[in-house]
């Protein structure tokens, strides 16, 4: 369990901006729900207001004024180049609670590259450091930063105790001597690229590079039908990156997330089995895998990262069984997809979510979706969205020019009346046997069954009794 809040942790980090509610200026801080976005004084000297837990993405980005840093015990993460570019950055005091810091938070700061000591830490974070030879870390650190130790020619071994659960993206990318690793099972997350050149992967003789407490870091082997083992729980961030062999992909029922891009760019994989287990689908993991056909998310999947399947150009169908959101640009792209089952419990689809699918015919929406993003569906022209007239979702298309019907059309005729409710009843009596596309217009209680009820809930609505 510990496991799967921290892969929840460091996903909602990354989404943090997107649920942002109200903001306020404090001085020279914009300051949104405890979210510091930006700094516009000329102060050499900052301290960060004691109501913020998050100081954003690119907050201090390129502020070559500030030399000295103070950090409040709220605050727990610190976004990607927060402090890039502050060239005289020198001194960061506090911060004793920061357990996230993304990737080059402190690039081209004095801080890192003058900083005497071999290495460098943040709370519970090391973000940097000279190191030669064996880096062996206590318990106090939790996180390795992004790119921390990248391209360190001199490293070649790793160990960690157990209290280490993140290794962010990159963090030993092209460390060219680093051939030993030994972590804890408690190791929770590692970003793509984290090993990236390193003999660890190229000198390995296994197909399957795994560490920690089942998570395959690197496939290395030739074939083109791949079965994920059983000790396998998690896939890394890049695991299968641009492997242009492989075809088809069976998952091992236990594996609980898949890591961003961990299958981007696997340009011939044509048939994928999501194993039941399956909690999270990161950014980008199956990201132009351009043979990739159809796809059906299980139902215990929380979290879905954006992109996930965006530029999947041969991707027809998909089927979602789960309940999570419709993320930024989930299926952006995908020019062939045609039409999506979509979560019966749905609340959010977000931006660009559908962005020019252009062949894309069909979804059906329940009265549960609560808000749809800009340009979720633009481009595609050919859309007809199912759902009920007083939805949110029928006043959404109506309002952004996308063609709505009530939903119930269960025979096609483009109309919702009494042969709809005899077209089911014969499907349920097995009289005829409704195609996919019939099924998803069919239902009209949402209860994700095609039934007798669907039929009925048809010949109320046709008597205004709904």
């Amino acid at each position: 369990m510990k496991k799967v809040v921290a892969l929840i942790l460091i996903f909602l980090v990354a989404l943090c901006p997107l649920y942002m509610l109200s903001s306020v200026a404090v001085g020279d801080f914009l300051v949104e729900d405890g979210v510091l976005l930006s700094f516009t004084g000329l102060t050499t000297t900052v301290t960060i207001p004691d109501d913020v837990y998050y100081i954003a993405d690119n907050a201090f980005k390129n502020n070559t004024n500030i030399n000295k840093l103070n950090i409040p015990d709220t605050v727990k993460a610190i976004g990607n180049e927060a402090f890039y570019g502050c060239t005289s950055l020198k001194e960061v005091n506090g911060g004793e609670n920061v357990n996230y810091v993304g990737a080059y938070a402190f690039y081209g700061t004095e801080f890192i590259n003058s900083n005497a000591s071999s290495l460098i830490t943040l709370g519970s974070v090391l973000i940097g450091g000279n190191v030669s030879g064996e880096l062996s870390l206590d318990e106090s650190v939790s996180m390795i930063a992004p790119y921390a130790f990248s391209e360190n020619s001199k490293l070649t071994s790793f160990s960690a105790s157990d209290s280490l659960s993140v290794i962010g993206e990159g963090a030993f990318y092209r460390c060219t001597e680093l051939s030993l690793v030994n972590v804890g099972e408690q190791l929770s997350f590692v970003g793509p690229l984290a090993f990236f050149g390193t003999p660890l992967i190229s000198e390995s003789e296994e197909d399957f590079v795994v560490i920690g407490d089942g998570i395959l870091i690197e496939y290395t082997g030739s074939d083109t039908s791949v079965n994920i083992p059983n000790s396998v729980k998690q896939i890394a961030g890049g695991a299968f990156y641009y492997n242009t062999k492989i075809t088809d992909v069976t998952f091992s029922q236990g594996v609980s997330s898949i890591g961003q891009r961990a299958f981007m760019n696997c340009t011939k994989l044509q048939t994928i089995t999501l194993p039941k287990d399956l909690l999270v689908l990161d950014k980008e993991a199956f990201a132009r895998c351009k043979s990739l056909q159809s796809v059906t998310v299980p139902e215990n999947v929380e979290l879905m990262g954006e992109s996930v399947f965006f530029g999947c150009s041969s991707l027809e169908k998909a089927e979602l069984n789960n309940s999570a959101d419709i993320s930024k640009g989930l299926f952006a792209n995908c020019t062939s997809l045609k039409y999506v089952k979509m979560p019966q419990s749905l609340n959010t689809i977000g931006e660009d979510a559908f962005l020019d699918c252009t062949n894309l015919t069909d979804i059906s929406l329940s009265d549960s979706v609560s808000f749809i993003g800009e340009n979720a569906f633009s481009g595609a022209l050919n859309l007809t969205v199912s759902c009920n007239e007083s939805s949110y979702a029928f006043e959404y298309c109506n309002e952004n020019s996308v063609n709505a019907m009530q939903c119930g059309d269960a025979n096609l005729d483009g109309k919702v009346n009494i042969r709809d409710a005899t077209y089911i009843q014969k499907h349920v009596a097995s009289i005829l046997q409704m195609t996919d596309l019939e099924i998803l217009r069919a239902e009209v209680n949402f209860d994700g069954k095609i039934n007798v009820r669907d039929a009925t809930y048809i010949q109320k609505l046709l008597a205004g009794l709904v």
